[in-house]
């Protein structure tokens, strides 16, 4: 046992015994933050937060020690001084005392008969995830690459009932309905309000008016479509975001000219045939007016001018899903299509544990993943609004089942961090995190290029050729 020093000790509970601890290895004790779980992290990690801009570990100590938890579990936190920043979640904190310190980062029990290494202890919970050699790249660089050809590729959304949609490269983002709305004097039933958003105001209209919908009650599930017209932003208020939707050009006709007769502003450009139905497109200069329109290019050139007088700052869209409680984002231009989770799956024998089924999309058989025990998720999943994310990885074209597919969102390059390397599976899987609010919520972003480890691709590419050949 290592001889105690003169000095100071910072004295704490957790699971349900009292602990000191040198105080010059304590940075700052605080109330437990916002914390962003890690899939398959250990068992130890309650997950990371974000801290001054900083992403850091947050540790349980009580199960660090296999110490039962208590009510009180994680109320505090300590930040320790280390090379890489890390915090002890502990049941309270008693006081900060002088008294003698044994040497290095130990733990010392009440009654001072017994001593624990925590580095050597963090160090075997932790074993084995040193953090990996990454190349630099810009926040709007993508890992996977996505197979275009001559596919385009669309935001589908609902208004009364029908389908409609808006070419992807016009999609800045996809946010919540706002419910602080200003309203403007004056206004028509096209112009709903403005709201403050990434520094400006947004202009919100309501797109039932502009193709002559009646509007209905309010949505739980309705959406702004921020979308770019002639380099301004407008807010379209749509009843519910249903899909990214990628298609083949030759699935895209010419619409119906009866079909842009209504009383509404807005008319549709083109129809795609989609293996769901029907989906009317909208070019978003013909939303408006021409006069309205002249006005939205005036505004995006001025717009455009002080972005660059102020230095735009590089930005990346990342399509939102959930999985329990957790949010997690993937680059949109991984993501082929967001589709529903068909009703019926085709189980094939023998094939892995994770693969929920296979279905036929466009001619092809798609193996579909549950990602819920891929990602840890505890609890049954609701049976309603599940979607399935299709993307291609390695060559390989999957779906994988998420809870919800929530909004698309445009995140900056300065609100991105490094993941810690913290998991062997989360940790690979998680390669960078986002500041997604102003109270330090973190998402955690997925890197596309290790959505499947190459023995699962192995796998996977040989289940697809045997479905394939069952000509499904």
């Amino acid at each position: 046992m290592a001889a105690a020093e003169p000095g100071r000790v910072i004295r704490f509970r957790a699971g349900g015994r009292r602990y000191a601890l040198d105080a010059n290895h304590v940075a700052e004790v605080f109330r437990r933050p916002r914390v962003t779980r890690v899939p398959h992290a250990p068992s130890s990690l309650d997950g990371v937060a974000n801290l001054r801009g900083a992403v850091v570990p947050v540790v349980a100590l009580a199960r660090l020690l296999n110490r039962p938890e208590t009510p009180t579990s994680g109320e505090r936190v300590i930040l320790l001084r280390a090379d890489e920043p890390l915090c002890l979640a502990v049941d309270e904190v008693i006081a900060v005392e002088d008294a003698p310190t044994p040497g290095g980062m130990r733990l010392v029990e009440a009654d001072g008969a017994k001593q624990i290494d925590l580095e050597a202890l963090l160090a075997e919970a932790f074993a084995g995830l040193a953090r990996r050699e990454r190349p630099d790249r810009p926040v709007h660089a993508v890992a996977a690459a996505v197979e275009e050809a001559a596919d385009v590729a669309f935001l589908e959304f609902r208004l009364a009932g029908q389908a409609y949609a808006l070419a992807l490269d016009r999609v800045r983002e996809v946010i919540l309905s706002p419910q602080d709305l200003a309203s403007l004097p004056h206004a028509d039933a096209v112009g709903i309000g403005v709201v403050e958003h990434r520094g400006g105001l947004l202009p919100i209209v309501s797109l039932h008016a502009l193709l002559g919908l009646a509007a209905g009650a309010p949505q739980s599930a309705a959406r702004v479509v921020v979308a770019a017209i002639g380099g301004a932003s407008v807010g379209l208020l749509v009843d519910e975001v249903r899909a990214i939707l990628r298609t083949p050009q030759d699935t895209v006709g010419a619409v119906p000219s009866v079909l842009n007769r209504g009383a509404g502003e807005a008319s549709i450009d083109s129809i795609v045939r989609a293996p769901h139905g029907l989906v009317a497109i909208l070019t978003s200069e013909r939303i408006f007016r021409e006069e309205t329109v002249a006005r939205l290019l005036a505004e995006g050139r001025q717009e455009t001018s002080e972005m660059t007088a102020q230095g735009a700052e590089a930005a990346e869209q990342f399509v939102v899903f959930r999985l329990g409680a957790e949010r997690y984002g993937l680059p949109i231009a991984a993501v082929d299509e967001v589709m529903d989770l068909p009703k019926s799956l085709a189980r094939m024998p023998r094939a892995p544990a994770f693969v929920a089924g296979v279905v036929s999309h466009r001619g092809e058989a798609i193996p579909i993943i549950d990602q819920r025990p891929r990602f840890g998720v505890e609890g049954a999943a609701l049976a309603t609004g599940r979607r399935v994310v299709v993307t291609t990885v390695g060559g390989l074209r999957a779906g994988f089942i998420v809870d919800a597919v929530e909004d698309i969102r445009r995140v900056t390059a300065s609100t991105v961090r490094e993941a810690p390397q913290l998991s062997s599976d989360g940790g690979r899987l998680f390669d960078r995190v986002a500041d997604v609010d102003a109270q330090g919520g973190l998402m955690l972003l997925v890197d596309p290029g290790v959505l499947l480890d190459q023995a699962e691709r192995d796998v996977l590419a040989a289940f697809a050729r045997r479905a394939a050949s069952n000509a499904l």
